[in-house]
C-alpha cells in the first residue's frame, strides 16, 4: 500500500501550517477543515455560517482527491459550545440536503463531539473525513 499527501491546504492565498490529508489503499483522509475565514480570508461568525463554508471546503477537497461526499464512510464533528450543538446539526443537515443528499439518509455518520477548546476561539466547527474510492 501506498501513501500519498494531498498537498498543502489552503484558504485564499493563505497557506495553513497543515496539510490536506492523505490517500491510502483506496482511502482519502481529511485534515480537519474548518470554516473560520471564507476563501478572501474574512472572517466567518457563528456556528451556520462556518458549517456551511466547512461542509463546502471537505466537498473540494475530497473531490481534488477523486471522492466525493457520496464516497464518506466517516465523518468526525467537532463543535465548540454544546450551546451550538442544534444550530450545527440544523445547518449541517440543510447542506447535506442540499449537497449529499444520499449522505444524509444514509447516516453512516456518527461522530459528533463537544470540544470547547478547537484551535483558536473564533472556530466554532471542525470536521474532519475519511472516504473510500476503492
Amino acid at each position: 500500500m501506498t501513501k500519498r499527501g494531498l498537498g498543502s491546504l489552503a484558504y485564499g492565498d493563505v497557506v495553513q501550517p497543515w496539510g490536506r490529508g492523505a490517500a491510502a489503499g483506496g482511502f482519502v483522509f481529511l485534515s480537519g477543515i474548518d470554516g473560520v475565514t471564507d476563501e478572501q480570508g474574512d472572517p466567518v461568525h457563528g456556528v451556520a455560517a462556518q458549517t456551511r463554508v466547512t461542509l463546502d471546503r471537505v466537498r473540494a477537497l475530497l473531490a481534488d482527491a477523486g471522492a466525493s461526499m457520496d464516497d464518506i464512510v466517516q465523518l468526525d464533528q467537532y463543535v465548540a459550545d454544546p450551546a451550538e450543538r442544534a444550530e450545527y446539526m440544523r445547518a449541517r443537515d440543510a447542506w447535506l440536503s442540499a449537497h449529499a443528499p444520499r449522505l444524509l439518509d444514509e447516516r453512516s455518520y456518527a461522530s459528533l463531539l463537544i470540544y470547547p477548546r478547537l484551535a483558536t476561539p473564533a472556530m466554532r466547527v471542525e470536521i474532519r473525513a475519511v472516504a473510500y474510492v476503492g
